[in-house]
């Protein structure tokens, strides 16, 4: 059966007489569709938070357990899912630069593949002795996690920690540099009292580089040494 074609004006005359529920209901479903839009960068900085309250405690529970080279097998496991160790070597040799080093320089782009892999193996062996070195010690702490911030594309979690015996030394803050990566979140950089790991890392390797009677070979000697020194 024929059906005449409305035409335009018809057409926009019913869409003008629209109820006014109608109209609300749809000006509504706009909103919350832009406010879910606008969610996620909000939800990433929680979800980056919970991560690394969840590393921590996990990582604490672990190293509450007596001493022995299965616990130190555990926790490596577990720094190995909490820190981006390839990331932060890049970042303490200038790639990218520290945001606060406007002559700052690419030392990373210099160095040849097998360079590459031996300062990023031993700058881990570094950062995991140091960071759980840190943690035995904050064990008797109370951490207190202030919140995170979304900066670009990674976020800064920002934690306390106050020690429960001497209560009046004053809290330590830290923050931990979180990006989202294939493998999920991990943490780029560790902020304690303002002092970027990255950052200290890269002005020292930086002022080596530049020292004629340094350079690579001293940077690897002096990573060395950390390394195998007693504390």
């Amino acid at each position: 059966m024929y059906q005449p074609q409305r035409s335009a004006s018809a057409l926009g005359a019913k869409q003008a007489t629209l109820p006014k529920f109608s109209r609300h209901a749809l000006a509504l479903s706009l909103v919350l569709a832009f406010l879910s839009l606008a969610r996620p960068t909000r939800a990433g900085a929680e979800d980056a938070l919970a991560f690394v309250q969840q590393q921590h405690q996990r990582i604490e529970q672990v190293l509450r357990e007596p001493a022995s080279s299965a616990r130190d097998a555990q926790v490596r496991q577990l720094l190995g899912a909490f820190v981006d160790y390839d990331q932060l070597t890049r970042r303490s040799f200038g790639e990218p630069c520290p945001a606060s080093q406007p002559t700052c320089e690419d030392l990373w782009a210099g160095y040849s593949s097998d360079q590459r892999t031996e300062v990023r193996d031993l700058l881990e062996q570094l950062v995991r002795k140091k960071y759980e070195q840190s943690l035995v010690k904050t064990l008797d702490y109370d951490v207190t996690y202030r919140g995170s911030r979304d900066a670009g594309s990674e976020t800064r979690v920002l934690t306390e920690a106050k020690n429960r015996v001497k209560v009046r030394e004053p809290a330590v803050r830290v923050d931990y540099i979180v990006m989202q990566t294939p493998q999920g979140y991990r943490v780029v950089d560790i902020v304690s009292e303002g002092s970027s790991l990255t950052k200290n890392y890269y002005d020292q390797f930086r002022k080596k580089m530049h020292d004629p009677n340094e350079g690579f070979a001293n940077i690897v000697q002096k990573l060395r040494e950390k390394i195998a020194k007693k504390e």
